[in-house]
């Protein structure tokens, strides 16, 4: 592999070091994130009452999950190109009002169809969106701190598995689904505004001459980033999708389904430190190891036969090794394509949606004519060959 990037490291929650306006857009650029990937998954939490308003089927809730990957996996790599003949700020604002959109109009509906057409909007925004985000982080530092912003805006993710899924599920809950997207709308427009503020007026990326992506994707080291990636994040969403009647299966009820969420995303945020420690020095262990926690929590919770207390510390495990894994992905990703400009972050959504879109798919199908927890172990068998996969490549000599 080529030389490391600096370490994402356990200062992810650490804004580095630069002028107030480097640190304010680092902080708009991560609550962006945080935004989009709440937008994203927050229906998991909320399948059976959009569904009851939307007058349709669980399954057929999942498949707006699985619709805005969809779109994620298929535009991701053909924006990164065209947004890359933009301005980073331009382009972002842009996204980001798209994204508002989106989301609004998902909030207002009572139509299947419209609510599809508004997920489609919201998904291609999100598919130009952390290609943007991450190279306008990065552009914000010298190279030597590449990393560290990087995992900086990825707390972000944290964030919104921790905070953003949970409150929005609560919110939802509590008041309609409709308060928590709507809500979500909100913030993306004032993020909008922030981004055209805080981010500077800097050249298009593609000014830079980076290497074409086609070349890029030619690359083993890029390749592996692919294959564990769209593998391991089918698994995951074979079950993630479908959490909420899986929580329900092993006795969770609906109102406690939130706090079940919010222990997942907080041990999310215990696997980004230790992500961000372990990434440069023991990058393949780590994700080994990462790969291997997420495949054993899958099949304890689809053999746990219904208890509570093994569903519930499962899913928590799940998330700390879940969430280290976008960072070390990342991590990968950057490290394979150091010359191809904004193609890493690129390359890892567009993977990552294709696995989501699977999973969503898989395991709306399974839960058709399955019992919930089976959606869980065949989680953990996917897992397992991510797992296979990576320690069928050889070693990089990467240091790890």
């Amino acid at each position: 592999m080529t030389p490391p990037v600096a370490s994402p490291a356990t200062t992810a929650t650490t804004p580095p070091p630069g002028g107030r306006r480097v640190a304010a857009a680092l902080a708009v650029l991560t609550v962006a994130t945080f935004a989009a990937v709440t937008a994203e998954t927050l229906p998991v939490g909320l399948l059976s009452m959009i569904a009851r308003d939307l007058g349709t089927t669980e399954p057929r809730v999942g498949l707006l999950v699985s619709a805005y990957a969809v779109v994620v996996a298929v535009a991701s790599l053909p924006l990164t190109a065209l947004l890359g003949r933009w301005p980073r700020r331009r382009a972002l604002t842009g996204l980001l009002l798209a994204y508002a959109v989106g989301n609004a109009v998902f909030a207002a509906t009572d139509s299947y169809a419209v609510a599809v057409a508004a997920r489609l909007l919201a998904g291609l925004a999100h598919a130009g969106f952390f290609s943007v985000a991450v190279g306008a982080a990065v552009s914000l530092v010298p190279p030597s701190r590449a990393g560290r912003v990087t995992a900086w805006v990825f707390a972000g993710v944290t964030l919104a598995f921790t905070l953003g899924v949970p409150a929005g599920t609560a919110l939802g809950t509590a008041v309609g689904w409709r308060w928590a997207f709507a809500g979500i709308a909100a913030l993306l427009l004032l993020l909008a505004g922030a981004a055209a503020a805080l981010l500077p007026a800097s050249p298009p990326p593609a000014a830079a001459d980076p290497t074409p992506l086609r070349q890029v994707l030619r690359r083993r080291p890029v390749l592996l980033v692919v294959a564990v990636s769209v593998v391991l994040t089918l698994g995951h969403y074979t079950a993630f999708t479908y959490v909420s009647p899986i929580l329900r299966a092993a006795g969770v009820g609906e109102a406690s389904t939130s706090l079940v969420l919010f222990g997942y995303g907080a041990a999310g945020a215990l696997g980004l430190v230790l992500a961000g420690a372990l990434a440069d020095r023991f990058p393949r262990p780590a994700l080994v190891g990462a790969i291997v926690v997420v495949g054993l929590s899958l099949a304890a919770i689809g053999s746990a036969g219904g208890s509570l207390v093994v569903t519930v510390v499962a899913t928590v495990v799940w998330g700390v090794a879940f969430g280290a894994q976008p960072t070390l992905l990342q991590t990968a990703a950057r490290r394979a394509t150091p010359d191809a400009g904004d193609a890493a972050p690129g390359i890892t959504n567009a993977t990552t949606n294709i696995g989501i879109a699977g999973g969503a798919l898989l395991g709306g199908r399974e839960l058709a004519v399955a019992d919930p927890p089976v959606l869980a172990l065949t989680g953990a068998a996917l897992a397992a060959v991510a797992l296979v996969l990576l320690l069928l490549t050889p070693r990089p000599g990467d240091g790890g």
